[in-house]
């Protein structure tokens, strides 16, 4: 059923260069239809390029630091969010406008986020993982929740009741991990939450550190991109058994009309070694952080 149609919902801008902008990449590649829903403007996560201007002696930093305000900062935010979905081949995104650091679930946000999700009508669904076992309210898996109490919204409707008709048409949700809720592992045997999906982005590895470039705000541009790309990603390629790799999780299990069997586990032949070479480096990544990236108003 190819095109497909898929949802990325995401709480930061940087969320969706970091998490599986790989796996967007390679979907917007082959030309399905890729919309990008950014929850918050991130205008409270990792404030690099403000406190780089601050160390500056005032006469080297960026003029327009004096009048700055949050309006100013979001819209700064809102430029990379665009950046990085233009990187990536994304064909819509959407900026929700929530408050940074203060997403909590509540109704009206999961269906704010039902309307968007009838407008796109996706057949696949990617957000974070939506469980957390932390002291804190976490914007990453709080953000996962929204989005399934959303799609349970959507599911639920009745057009005599409600004015709008129910929509089942997302056939797969997919969770990503923003920061080691993962086993380290891709051996179901492994105590904890093991990925039962894992995708091969070596051939995009550059377009998610690109992706990475854009965003100065944080400071995760440049050798920061590439060492993330390197330190992470390669070592989920190495569980996966390719260069670079992005795992995901699906909330319930899968019911297929005969054992699954993929064109590369089909094609598999014994290696005594699996060497790097041919596979590229995301190290060697040319910059794509343009100028303007680093300057507070257009």
């Amino acid at each position: 059923m190819s095109p497909f149609n898929i949802l990325v919902v995401y709480p930061h801008p940087a969320d969706s260069a970091t998490e599986a902008s790989g796996t967007v990449a390679l979907h917007a590649g082959r030309g399905d239809n890729v919309t990008s829903v950014v929850l918050t403007h991130g205008e409270r996560h990792h404030m690099q390029w403000l406190a780089d201007q601050k160390a500056l002696p005032e006469h080297k930093r960026d003029p327009d630091l004096k009048t700055m305000t949050l309006e100013t900062y979001r819209d700064f935010k809102a430029r990379e969010a665009e950046r990085i979905a233009d990187v990536l081949g994304v064909n819509e995104l959407i900026l929700l406008g929530w408050t940074d650091h203060e997403i909590y679930f509540d109704l009206d946000k999961a269906h704010e986020l039902a309307d968007v999700i009838r407008k796109v009508a996706p057949d696949i669904v990617i957000t974070h993982f939506p469980v957390d076992n932390g002291p804190s309210i976490n914007d990453h898996p709080t953000s996962g929740r929204i989005v399934m109490k959303a799609l349970e919204i959507v599911g639920n409707r009745v057009g005599e009741f409600d004015g709008v008709d129910s929509y089942h048409g997302v056939k797969q949700v997919f969770f990503s991990f923003a920061g080691g809720e993962e086993a380290n592992s891709n051996n179901f045997l492994m105590p904890g939450i093991v990925p039962d999906v894992w995708v091969d982005t070596t051939s995009v590895i550059h377009k998610k550190v690109q992706a990475m470039d854009q965003l100065t705000s944080q400071g995760y541009e440049g050798e920061t991109a590439r060492w993330i790309a390197e330190a992470r990603d390669g070592r989920w390629g190495m569980i996966a058994g390719c260069a670079y790799a992005e795992p995901f999780l699906r909330p319930h299990a899968t019911t297929y009309d005969s054992l699954p069997m993929p064109s590369r586990v089909v094609g598999k032949e014994y290696e005594p070694t699996v060497l790097h070479s041919g596979r590229g480096s995301a190290r060697n990544t040319a910059s794509a952080t343009p100028p303007e990236a680093y300057k507070l108003r257009p």
